[in-house]
């Protein structure tokens, strides 16, 4: 039996298709069988897998009209019961659709920018996944706040730091803000591809082991593009706590 990941944010612009996609990969390159759903009507992942350089599928299914409804549930539900382990790249501001994954998650990763504009709609996306959490079986989905486009060089302010910090949640690693992504994303490869020795792609490498970790994953393989060495993490003014 596989499981399924569900990547968003209520609020747009947080690098969710960034963290979506580079998760996926780097779980594929570690010997999982992945499979990305992209169900953003914007399709952006789809656009990123255009080239056909990423190591694993990656499935247009926006909803139907906006609505949570459509094939993607019947299909993350196909796929994760054929032992894939699914991506979800949900789309902001559709709440219907963010309930509809909630629903089905094992894991639900909310990336979140070092904005004090990201927290309103972050707590909303963590309060639905708390209110999903206790009605399903199980508990699920287990969250997960990932801290976006982090600059180890700048000094937020208190009214941010504190603002951020209010978020109840579990704490992954921060992700550095690099221009390498970009980069990436424009050559239709992931961060372990394109810079497979950067501060870019040790960064992915620690979430991915925090996934695996939460799901009792254990990587099949290394990875086929060669894992990157460890980077110094050198501490920036945290927004995570």
């Amino acid at each position: 039996m596989g499981q399924i990941i569900a990547c968003g944010n209520l609020k747009g612009g947080v690098g969710k298709t960034t963290v979506a996609v580079n998760l996926a990969c780097a779980l594929a390159t570690r010997g999982n069988d992945v499979v990305l759903l992209d169900i953003d009507p914007q399709g952006s992942a789809s656009m990123w897998a255009g080239a056909g350089h990423l190591p694993m599928p990656v499935e247009a299914m926006p909803p139907i009209a906006g609505h949570g409804s459509g094939r993607w549930p019947a299909r993350a539900g196909e796929l994760s019961g054929s032992g894939h382990l699914v991506v979800l790249d949900l789309p902001p501001l559709l709440v219907s659709v963010l309930a509809s994954a909630l629903m089905i998650a094992d894991l639900a990763l909310v990336p979140i920018t070092p904005s004090a504009l990201d927290v309103a709609p972050t707590d909303q996306t963590l309060r639905m996944a708390r209110m999903t959490r206790e009605s399903r079986a199980g508990r699920k989905p287990k969250g997960l706040l990932v801290p976006n486009r982090v600059d180890p060089e700048c000094h937020y302010d208190p009214a941010t730091q504190a603002a951020v910090a209010s978020l109840a949640e579990r704490w992954a690693p921060e992700l550095r803000h690099e221009i390498r992504h970009v980069e990436a994303c424009a050559r239709g490869m992931w961060i372990g591809q394109h810079a497979p020795r950067s501060a870019a792609s040790a960064d992915i490498l620690a979430l991915t082991e925090m996934v695996e970790g939460i799901l009792e994953i254990s990587p099949h393989a290394r990875s086929r593009v060669g894992e990157p060495d460890p980077a110094p993490r050198e501490p920036s003014a945290k927004l995570a706590v």
